[in-house]
């Protein structure tokens, strides 16, 4: 190897990589540098080193490069965010070049095909806020953890977040040390509030505050919630939420809701969503509306059309889709998540959605082999993409088209590959800056049948 740990390099970003980290070069060999910016010339040290690259940490900028001031000053400490130190427009290009280089590289895919990304609010744009809560300088607090550990930093006031999150729950925290409770030890197992959970929706203007405790009968109960509904009445519902074990899974089975429904709603369009503690909804409101209008623009729908939405989640897309449609199927693993959909239809006066709990993999083949035909099928997996028998069986529907959404370039990659290879090729693709100063990036793909 060319360098050795706790080596020092005067080195110079070239550029960021797709994880967000700066990229230089030493004598021909790659060295990646967290929070290197392009031009920088820095002086870093050497943390790891392999046979293609080393990972080297900043100790001096000697010449600053494209950077500027973050406006976090958490910033590098809690690992919520990487690319604060870049302005967003640099952001911005940034995760255009990962998305066109990532599908090229992997997939084959020309980048001439990938639009620009569509910005979305560069700050306070999360609506959902988990703060862990431990005893920090003597008191109890609600923060976040360093990466990839558990030691809390105080953050009071995330600039991701939206400003209300960060409002309740730094005066959940003031009021919890008020009235004795005490925050959960991790390494005795002892203490009762272990996270605060905050959704806030801004179209509805309703907030929801889910409190996970170690036990629901916890000491200075009464007490603290009496305070809580003094002091904050526009708290539109509390819950509890029961988690005894000792595990990284913040939310438990039991809920008991204090106050108020136990969920909050939200719009996309003229849809409205129900929204409880363990709703999947997407952090970034106006990002999600920009995707589901793409998605709604690449489904090419003219209202005679059978439409399955595979991970549906809470049926959101199936939903924003169902006007346009003749017939909308939905498919999800999370029981939870396919009951939140079918209240969601409901709510809205939607007769032509259903919403099947199960596996994908499971269920869409199981499907086709009955006989299901589907002109248009949405995919929005988890990262880890789609297995390649949930592929065979959407291609074995034999959809016009596919609308992929993804949160990850690598793995839509090989899953664009696959679908080549069964006859469907990506047309378009327009990525979406779904989680601003992070490296994250979110991908709409229009894909079409190259035969008929």
């Amino acid at each position: 190897m060319l360098v050795q740990p706790g080596q020092h390099l005067e080195l110079t970003i070239e550029n960021i990589s797709h994880q967000g980290e700066g990229v230089a070069k030493y004598q021909g060999y790659t060295v990646f540098v967290p929070f290197g910016a392009p031009g920088d010339l820095v002086k870093a040290q050497v943390i790891s080193a392999k046979k293609d690259y080393a990972r080297a940490i900043i100790k001096e900028i000697l010449q600053p490069g494209q950077r500027v001031e973050p406006k976090c000053p958490w910033f590098q400490e809690c690992g919520g965010c990487n690319l604060q130190h870049l302005n967003y427009d640099i952001q911005l290009a940034i995760k255009t070049e990962t998305v066109r280089t990532t599908l090229k590289r992997i997939g084959g895919i020309s980048p001439d095909i990938v639009k620009d990304i569509l910005p979305t609010r560069a700050w306070s744009y999360r609506n959902k806020l988990q703060a862990p809560v431990a005893m920090h300088m003597g008191q109890l607090t609600a923060g976040l953890y360093k990466p990839r550990s558990h030691d809390l930093i105080p953050v009071s006031e995330c600039a991701i977040q939206e400003d209300v999150n960060n409002q309740v729950a730094k005066q959940i925290a003031i009021i919890a040390r008020e009235t004795g409770v005490t925050a959960w030890e991790e390494r005795e197992q002892k203490g009762s509030l272990r996270h605060i959970l905050i959704r806030h929706s801004q179209r509805s203007g309703l907030t929801l505050a889910a409190l996970v405790v170690s036990v629901l009968d916890f000491p200075n109960r009464e007490r603290f919630l009496k305070k809580l509904r003094e002091e904050m009445p526009d708290l539109h519902s509390l819950v509890l939420n029961e988690n005894p074990r000792p595990t990284n899974v913040i939310l438990g089975d039991r809920e008991e809701v204090i106050w108020g429904p136990g969920y909050i709603t939200d719009a996309i369009g003229e849809l409205t969503f129900k929204i409880s503690a363990r709703s999947f909804w997407q952090v970034n409101s106006a990002g999600a509306e920009k995707i589901f209008q793409k998605v709604r623009e690449f489904a090419q729908l003219q209202g005679e059309e059978t439409v399955m939405d595979i991970y549906c989640g809470t049926g959101s897309i199936g939903l924003f889709l169902a006007d346009q449609a003749t017939r909308v199927i939905g498919i999800e693993s999370n029981l939870s998540a396919i009951e939140d959909a079918r209240d969601n239809a409901r709510m809205n006066g939607i007769g032509n959605a259903e919403f099947h709990a199960g596996r994908a993999e499971d269920l869409l083949p199981q499907m086709v082999q009955k006989g299901l035909k589907a002109d248009v099928i949405v995919l929005d997996p988890p990262r880890k993409g789609c297995e390649p028998s949930l592929l065979e069986a959407v291609a074995q529907a034999k959809p016009l088209r596919i609308v992929y959404v993804s949160c990850n370039p690598a793995t839509l990659a090989r899953d664009l590959k696959l679908l080549a290879e069964r006859g469907y090729l990506a047309r378009e693709v327009q990525p979406v800056d779904m989680f601003p100063q992070t490296s994250h990036v979110e991908t709409v793909v229009l894909i079409q049948r190259a035969y008929t």
